[in-house]
């Protein structure tokens, strides 16, 4: 992946999960990158990796659920 599509991504990781605007996101990634002296994909790649980790399927029931939905609305 490229670092500008990383360092995108996990822009959008941090304003959802931290509801905050496009700006901040990358004010929170450059200031770290800044302040622990790591390359700013480097901190970007990271937020991924743990956004990855953390994120959870929904239940099996709620998946089925959301892919009839889906097909209906298909149809």
């Amino acid at each position: 992946m490229a670092c500008r599509e990383v360092i995108c991504r996990a822009q959008g990781v941090l304003m959802a999960v931290h509801n905050c605007t496009a700006q901040v996101a990358a004010g929170i990634l450059s200031g770290v990158a800044r302040s622990s002296g790591t390359e700013l994909h480097t901190v970007a790649g990271n937020v991924l990796v743990v956004a990855e980790r953390n994120s959870q399927s929904p239940p099996e029931a709620l998946r089925a659920a959301i892919t009839c939905a889906l097909r209906k609305v298909l149809q």
